[in-house]
């Protein structure tokens, strides 16, 4: 019951209009109970016309109540304007029975919401009523209650001799500054017809400026599966997004009211094998370069056409081998063909893990968007409609695609993480490998990578290499038991043919306090892992004695670090939740991470030699020899 009312009072008091049930979903203060009634009500009157309450009229006592509070205060201000102190806390003009309350705020209810106060105010202070509507009052009152609003909003005074049920209440600034907002918003009347949602912040993050990416409503299959769980994980990233009806692109970007040219089509490898099947995949791209013509200064095509590609393929496959359903016959190579011949048809491509994955690269391309307009690297000329107008007009041929070189392989409107592969090529990569494995030669054992200017082949490597073949030579020489023990002692794995034993003793050492805890039979994540990417994202993103992050925080920041190996949300084909391993990282003593007041995470610093932070920065130097990690800032150690 406490829960319901704190959520009625939240919603009641939101600035904005709610145009579904999980818009509520993100707001703070509204309990998982109460928007599953919210949503199981809504979903049982889709056919009814929305309830609009009267101009000037509320529907949710709370609201009254402060509104109510504000006009009494102005009405007895105005009237004895001459008695007023100077200071404007005399208890005669700021300070309201009761009874009168009551009666101000069922005068401002619209009658049909069935929300008035019908009982006397002595029933209302009978400790066992749990009447709702009442109890909205008392929660303003409440500091506990308010706090994460900006309130308390009133105050509950006792005062016997001032009224029959010896109460009186008085509006505070932060209420007073509140009811003048609801009051101007009831007065202007019931909302036009707007996004399905919104980013419900009132101000956004500097780094998005003036920029507001809209994204067309059957995204992620609409309102009934994905769509509401993608605009969450916008919410948490603060992107300024609005969820409309798009004609051409799956995600658009505005500069105030101008478009700004960027256009992004998301598909999943559903997507792809589906879109080929029915001939959209031919048609989307031929429209999007029309759309490209009008926004990129005509044959100039200064304007960016983006595929993101989400998932992989190979793990979206059904019987017989096909790609999403076997009825749409494409295969994982017809999927992966069709996404290669993107860059020459004019569009670049982004491959994504997951959706969450795909939310961090939208947003990224916001901040760029913002960027570019403020350094002037790109025009803004049109409103959607101009936009839409011009497009109708253009012939045919303006989607032809590309055949000036110049138009083909663009770059992508951002850098994304290059660790995620499609399986096609992780298939190509582990049959090289295979093949080069079986080779009994010291080439075998090259270094992997070298950092030099001259690659491979430069003098730079050629020490290194003759010091590797050295090393081959030598532990050749050792028994495979032997070479199992020295593995094990690296806390490395034993199994495998000789030269991969070999290939691994060429590595670099694991950090000293890694291999001290598999030692110690102590839990050590494994890199990658969902639980190394958590600790690597609170080493780089919390500071030691500050709040800790929330799991919906977290959870971002350990995807975008790319040390975990699957997506923390999982491709769409499993129910992986990269969250479950958290309870392991809580365990132990001292536990590597922390959970603080309010369901926030931190690392542990304390003993300093074996604590969360200490592992995690040892996760972070592997995750980097590994090259998994994308930060940008290799640790000392590398």
């Amino acid at each position: 019951f406490d829960s319901a009312l704190r959520s009625i009072v939240v919603i009641a008091l939101h600035m904005r209009p709610l145009r579904s049930a999980e818009a509520t979903r993100r707001m703070k203060g509204v309990g998982s109970n109460f928007y599953d009634l919210l949503k199981e009500s809504v979903a049982g009157s889709k056919s009814k016309k929305p309830f609009e309450p009267k101009k000037g009229k509320f529907t949710c006592v709370a609201a009254a109540a402060l509104v109510g509070l504000l006009e009494m205060e102005e009405r007895v201000q105005r009237d004895a304007a001459r008695v007023a102190s100077a200071n404007g806390n005399d208890d005669a003009t700021s300070s309201f029975p009761m009874e009168d309350l009551i009666v101000s705020i069922n005068s401002l209810l619209d009658s049909r919401a069935n929300a008035n106060l019908s009982q006397t105010a002595q029933q209302y202070l009978n400790k066992d009523n749990l009447d709702p509507g009442w109890g909205q009052v008392k929660k303003l009152c409440y500091t506990n209650a308010a706090s994460d609003l900006g309130g308390p909003f009133m105050k509950e005074r006792k005062r016997k001799g001032a009224c029959s049920s010896g109460r009186v209440f008085e509006l505070l600034d932060s209420g007073r500054s509140l009811a003048t907002k609801l009051r101007t918003l009831a007065q202007s009347g019931p909302f036009e017809p707007g996004p399905l949602r919104q980013l419900p912040d009132e101000s956004v993050d500097q780094e998005f400026g003036n920029v507001t990416m809209s994204m067309d409503f059957r995204e992620g299959g609409g309102g009934g599966r994905s769509l509401h769980k993608m605009c969450d994980q916008l919410d948490i990233r603060g992107v300024p997004y609005v969820v409309r009806e798009l004609k051409i692109a799956d995600y658009i970007f505005f500069v105030g009211e101008k478009l700004a040219p960027v256009l992004i089509e998301r598909k999943t490898a559903d997507d792809v094998a589906g879109s080929l099947h029915d001939g959209r995949w031919e048609r989307q791209q031929r429209c999007m370069r029309k759309a490209q013509y009008v926004l990129g200064g005509g044959s100039a095509r200064r304007c960016q056409i983006c595929y993101i590609i989400e998932g992989d393929a190979s793990k979206r496959t059904v019987h017989g081998g096909n790609v999403g359903r076997r009825t749409w016959f494409q295969s994982v190579d017809d999927v992966e063909n069709a996404i290669e011949k993107l860059p020459s048809l004019g569009f670049s491509v982004m491959r994504s893990k997951s959706t969450l994955d795909t939310i961090g690269i939208l947003a990224k391309v916001a901040q760029d968007v913002s960027w570019k307009v403020n350094n002037g690297n790109i025009d803004v000329m049109y409103s959607y409609e101009q936009f839409l107008s011009r497009v109708k007009k253009l012939g045919e041929d303006k989607g032809e695609p590309p055949t000036d070189r110049a138009h083909q392989n663009p770059a992508p409107p951002v850098v994304v993480n290059t660790n995620f592969m499609s399986s096609t090529a992780n298939a190509a990569t582990a049959a090289a490998a295979a093949a080069s494995s079986t080779r009994d030669d010291d080439a075998t054992f090259s270094p992997q990578r070298s950092n030099s200017p001259g690659g491979f082949g430069s003098d730079d490597d050629a020490p290194q290499q003759t010091n590797n073949a050295e090393k081959v030579a030598e532990l050749k020489k050792l028994s495979m038991a032997r070479l199992k023990e020295m593995l094990k002692e690296r806390d490395e794995k034993t199994g495998g043919k000789k030269e991969e034993l070999i290939s691994r003793l060429l590595k670099p050492r694991k950090p000293e306090l890694l291999i001290l805890r598999a030692r110690r039979k102590e839990y050590v994540p494994k890199v990658p892992s969902s639980n190394a990417a958590i600790m690597v994202a609170l080493l780089l993103n919390h500071i030691p004695g500050t709040q800790g992050l929330t799991k919906e925080r977290l959870m971002v920041l350990a995807e975008e670090t790319g040390v975990s190996k699957e997506s923390m949300s999982g491709d769409g084909s499993s129910f992986y939740d990269g969250w479950s391993g958290m309870k392991q990282l809580q365990e132990g003593d001292p536990a590597l991470v922390r959970r603080e007041k309010g369901h926030r995470y931190s690392l542990t610093t304390q003993p300093p030699e074996s604590a969360g932070v200490a592992v995690a920065n040892a996760l972070h130097i592997l995750a980097h020899r590994e090259d998994m990690c994308t930060c940008g800032n290799p640790p000392n150690g590398v």
